[in-house]
């Protein structure tokens, strides 16, 4: 992991919302609701305030109640093929849709159990793995 990360907290209407960006990249590789020196222990990289433009408008218009924007920030995060399969998945379900588990499952093939798919992402905006709903 390139150090430092680009970080900052937005508002939102769910709580504040940290995250980090890889500076060589422009990916997110991390966003989370705390703080942005939590979020980068929980990477061991260092970090520099830098909000980003980017993603304060994607947020900004998915609080208005288009999430659509969020699609167009890049994300990254460490994992096998199958895990980034599931992880594009939940972040291709439509703004105001949901998916349960099975169908994202079925999405990639049937290669994951749906209990897999329950894990936690920490580079897939968290509104978006919010419209995965049980089975």
């Amino acid at each position: 992991m390139p150090s430092p990360l680009l970080a900052s907290t937005y508002r939102t209407p769910i709580g504040d919302l940290s995250v980090l960006i890889d500076p060589a990249s422009g990916n997110v590789v991390c966003s989370h609701f705390g703080t942005v020196a939590e979020a980068a222990r929980e990477l061991g990289a260092g970090w520099v305030q830098m909000p980003d433009a980017r993603v304060a408008a994607a947020l900004e218009s998915w609080a208005s109640g288009d999430g659509s924007a969020l699609t167009d920030i890049p994300v990254y995060q460490d994992g096998s093929a199958l895990q980034q399969e599931i992880w594009a998945a939940v972040r291709a379900i439509p703004s105001g849709e949901t998916a349960t588990y099975g169908e994202i499952a079925l999405e990639v093939g049937g290669r994951a159990q749906p209990a897999l798919l329950a894990r936690p992402a920490r580079a897939t905006s968290p509104p978006r793995s919010h419209r995965v709903t049980a089975w």
